[in-house]
Parts: C-alpha cells; structure tokens; sequence
C-alpha cells in the first residue's frame, strides 16, 4: 500500500512551529501570558474537519465495496439466466468470466485519476451483441439479461466514479493548514518550556501524521484495489 509524502508534512510543521516559538525566546517578540485553553478552539476546528474528511472517505470506500458485490450479483444472475439460454449458456458464461478478468486488469491499470477512463468493456460490447444476434433466446429471457447487463454497467460506472472523484487537494490542504496552527497555538501555550513544547507539539503530530496517513492512504486510486477486494468477481458460479 503506497504511503503519500504529504503524511511527513505534520513533522515538518511540528519542528518547524516549535523552533519558531522556542527561537522568540529572550526576544522583544517573546510569547508571554498564552493560557492553556487558547488552543482548544484550534484542535476542536481541527477534529470536526479530520473526522468528517475521513468520515468521507470511508463512507465511499464502503460504497465502493457495496458496488462491487452488486457486480457479483449482477453477473451470477446473467449466468443463471443463462442455464435457460440453451446452445448459448457456455458462450454467455465465458464472456461474464471475461467481464470480471478484464475489471480487475483494467482496474489494476487505472492507478492515478488521468487513467481513469469510463470506456466500455469489450466483454460486456461482446455479451450484449450476442444476445442481440442470438436467436436461440426468448424475448423475455433476453430482457432480463439485458436488465442485468444495464445494471453492470451503471454499477461499474458508479464504482469508477468513486475512485476518480477522491477528496481532492483542497481539502486536505485546509487540514494541513489547521492542523499547523494547532501546533503553533499548542506550542505558544508552552513559549516559556522548551521541554514540554516539544513534548505537547511531538504527541499531536504523530495524532496529525497518522490522521494524514490514513485520510491519504483510503483516497489515493493508487490503493483503491487494495481497499476494495475485486477478488469476488472471480468466484461467479
């Protein structure tokens, strides 16, 4: 699982705050009389918007997940219909095999959002054309593999739309940029302590270092396979 640069941003930042605040000491910009409670409305701004950034984050991952077993689900009834389809049923149930093969290489291929694309699936072009020019089928049992082909495709479509539309640069700079002013308030809070600054501000940027990591880590396309286990699609009987 790739690990982004910017979870070393919070260390930077944390060294970066504590020398400045400890550097203005004996100074005519010396940090005097900052009470303790002075940076609570910093962490407490800085909470909300980790926690619902992560929430997210999270929420869509799942949905993501939630997709890929409808998928599952999608293609064992195309192959169960098939059962009925007489002479067709082994050529359907290739081609739904060759549908799940080619989702996971192509998903396997998309690992930044400009490589994500929303071209239809050759297998699914394939199953749909001979369904269309394959006689052997009724009307109604061709309807609803055609149902499920639709559902497919919108499943597949949604799951690729999840993965290119991550939370995106700006949020997580707004969460860098409070995150950083919570280390300097904590660190102004202890202007007068070299020790406990740099023990305060320390314990808060590894709480920022790792909320970082993981906020990256479940949002970057680079790990979206790792997260979300296309496995599954493998095991249609």
């Amino acid at each position: 699982m790739a690990i982004s640069l910017f979870s070393f941003v919070p260390i930077i930042t944390g060294i970066l705050a504590t020398y400045f605040v400890i550097a203005l000491a004996g100074t005519r910009f010396e940090i005097k009389g900052v009470v303790g409670p002075y940076f609570g409305a910093l962490a407490i701004m800085f909470g909300l918007f980790a926690s619902l950034m992560a929430g997210d984050t999270w929420r869509e991952t799942a949905k993501a997940k939630s997709l890929v077993a409808q998928e599952f689900n999608a293609l064992s009834a195309i192959n169960s219909l098939s059962d009925s389809y007489g002479e067709g049923a082994a050529r359907i149930r290739e081609l739904t095999k060759r549908y799940a093969e080619q989702d996971i290489a192509t998903d396997k291929l998309q690992t930044t959002k400009d490589q994500i694309t929303f071209t239809e699936l050759p297998a699914l072009v394939d199953l749909q054309s001979f369904i269309i020019n394959d006689e052997s089928g009724t009307a109604f049992l061709k309807s609803r593999l055609f149902l499920h082909i639709d559902a497919l495709r919108d499943l597949r479509l949604q799951r690729l739309e999840i993965k290119r539309n991550h939370s995106g640069p700006r949020k997580l700079a707004m969460l860098i940029l409070l995150g950083t002013l919570t280390q300097i308030a904590i660190a102004m809070c202890h202007a007068g302590n070299k020790s406990a600054a740099m023990y305060t501000v320390g314990l808060f940027t590894l709480a920022f270092g790792l909320v970082i990591h993981f906020v990256t880590v479940f949002d970057s396309p680079e790990n979206f396979e790792q997260i979300v286990d296309f496995s599954i699609l493998l095991e249609i009987p």
